[in-house]
């Protein structure tokens, strides 16, 4: 079983930009204080979250008693890329209650067919969770879904028959020109932690107030929904058995 499915992040739009400018230009005489919060900000609700994999007895999720080890393939990204990995890395086991473990750089590109068992790259075990940027020509995955260009994809893994999360990749577009950091919500940032949401079991919603929306929402870190989602996600459901490589 698995899932990929693109996170379509884009820089603020002009007209965005404009709207807010002029907001702004007017509270500073006192007018409309009362709706930038609303514009830069939308307020969302712990009720906008879905899972990927929902079931009936709840979602399928990782076993939350083993930390996820990852690894990083920066190619050719820009400086602060790999910091921007361990930030979103941090903000999700903070909300998750999960642990993870770096397991240093990798030379490893995310195929559509990954061998999520490689014990003569990364020894015994389930194969570590792969951030990786690279460009279209080296992948056989595509960034193209519904006619737009995705600045990244991800996927996590269920072994067939099997009810617990093991591996999964997260590929960003090296093509893709937003900036590192986390400074707005198109940056680079952002989309890494929008994809390592899936890698836990999020699915997309529609509210603008969320990281999880398809476009990144209006956000620069997780929002009500994207946390409560999380949450049932992780620690709080309890351990699960890992099942043995086959």
């Amino acid at each position: 079983m698995d899932w990929s499915e693109p996170a379509r992040r884009s820089k603020p739009s002009p007209t965005l930009a404009i709207v807010v400018a002029v907001a702004l230009f007017l509270a500073a005489s006192g007018a409309l204080v009362a709706v930038i919060p609303e514009l830069v900000a939308p307020r969302g609700e712990p009720s906008d979250h879905a899972f990927i994999f929902p079931a009936f007895d709840g979602p399928v999720r990782w076993n939350p008693c083993e930390p996820i080890h990852y690894v990083v393939n920066p190619g050719d990204s820009p400086p602060g890329s790999v910091e921007d990995v361990h930030l979103a890395v941090s903000r999700v086991s903070a909300a998750t209650g999960i642990g993870f473990v770096y397991d240093g750089l990798t030379d490893e590109i995310p195929l559509d067919d990954r061998d999520w068992v490689q014990p003569e790259r990364y020894g015994p075990g389930w194969a570590p969770v792969l951030i990786a940027w690279a460009s279209p020509s080296e992948t056989d995955i595509s960034f193209l879904r519904d006619g737009e260009v995705a600045a990244a994809v991800a996927r996590p893994w269920v072994p067939f028959g099997e009810t617990v999360i093991v591996s999964a990749w997260v590929l960003v577009n090296e093509r893709d020109l937003n900036p590192a950091g986390f400074a707005r919500p198109g940056d680079q940032g952002p989309t890494v932690q929008h994809e390592l949401g899936h890698v836990i079991g999020l699915d997309h919603v529609d509210s603008l107030a969320e990281m999880m929306h398809p476009a990144g929402g209006r956000v620069t870190d997780f929002g009500p929904g994207d946390l409560a989602g999380l949450e049932a996600l992780g620690a709080d459901g309890g351990c699960l058995q890992t099942p043995d490589p086959r």
